[in-house]
């Protein structure tokens, strides 16, 4: 009797240890919760004066981590990847056509404002980086060729991929070091299947 007494005392005590360890791991939830994030808005893909349009809109969701990381002098790039292809029942799915977006971010501490370059050499300028981030972000338009290539009956997806990368790390590192990540926060995948 004392023996099953014993047994069950510290059968008691590993369950405290254990519910001791699942109350510390769940008070670092909320923060793991809050890592910055691309989430895409609204992607449309339509049919504008005969050429293949993809519409989009991105957000950063909890930008705090990029923020840090720009104003301790790092520079990024968001690349945006579209490719359009032609499902295939039997073989591998074929492209059709794609489009690549870079635009580059940085903080400039000397009139302490975030800066946004969009290509074609736009520059914009904000001291706070959701606002700026918000309003460059809100739309993209990317031309991915001739509409006519489209054959009617066919079934097609638009993949995208969305990024937030580091530009100063030189190309021979990130060949040496494949299967290391450069991403600042983690690439985001969408795609969007239709039949036309």
């Amino acid at each position: 009797m004392i023996k099953t007494a014993q047994q069950t005392c510290s059968l008691s005590n590993s369950w405290r240890v254990l519910l001791l360890w699942l109350g510390i791991f769940t008070l670092f939830l909320p923060v793991a919760a809050q890592a910055s994030s691309l989430q895409l808005k609204n992607m449309v893909l339509d049919n504008q004066a005969g050429s293949i349009m993809a519409r989009f809109g991105i957000e950063l969701a909890a930008d705090t981590q990029v923020e840090d990381a720009l104003q301790n002098g790092m520079k990024l790039k968001l690349v945006c990847e579209a490719s359009l292809y032609e499902h295939k029942n039997v073989w591998l799915d074929s492209k059709v056509a794609g489009k690549t977006y870079i635009s580059k971010l940085y903080f400039d501490s000397l009139s302490n404002e975030f800066v946004l370059e969009k290509p074609g050499a736009q520059i914009f300028k904000n001291k706070s980086l959701s606002i700026l981030l918000r309003e460059e972000w809100k739309s993209f338009v990317l031309d991915l060729g001739p509409w006519s290539t489209l054959k009617r009956g066919e079934r097609y997806n638009l993949r995208l991929k969305v990024r937030l990368d580091r530009t100063e790390v030189p190309a021979w590192l990130k060949n040496t070091l494949f299967f290391w990540s450069w991403d600042i926060i983690p690439a985001a995948t969408y795609q969007l299947d239709f039949t036309y």
